[in-house]
């Protein structure tokens, strides 16, 4: 299986650790987490991630401006979002901005690697 590089992005250093802890289980991926949106920006010059992982609710940049400013830097860039708000219509919602699936909180750490190739292979 190909190695995933994916950004991580999270002001919630609880969620960062778990996250950090259950994607480091998996040798094929190779985890860039950030605090906010302003440090992914950043992160962005050094080396692109193939997709992003990205919590919808930030201060100053909330996770669909984070979306937008990603993609006006790499239009391709498949990007999950992962958000306490399940209902469908914000599922709906988040998949409408160009979201290529939505990871619900609380998640299961233990299969969250597994999640998340299922979304970026659909």
């Amino acid at each position: 299986m190909a190695v995933l590089r994916l950004l991580f992005v999270d002001d919630d250093a609880d969620i960062r650790t778990i996250v950090e802890l259950a994607l480091g289980l998996d040798p094929t991926i190779t985890l860039r987490v950030a605090a906010s949106a302003a440090d992914a920006l950043q992160m962005l010059t050094a080396a692109p991630p193939d997709a992003a992982l990205l919590d919808v609710s930030m201060p100053d940049i909330d996770g669909p401006a984070l979306l937008a400013a990603l993609h006006d830097r790499i239009p391709d860039l498949p990007v999950i979002f992962m958000t306490a708000r399940g209902r469908e219509r914000d599922v709906a919602g988040l998949r409408e901005l160009g979201a290529r699936g939505v990871i619900v909180k609380p998640f299961d750490p233990m299969s969250l690697a597994a999640q998340i190739r299922t979304l970026l292979s659909g």
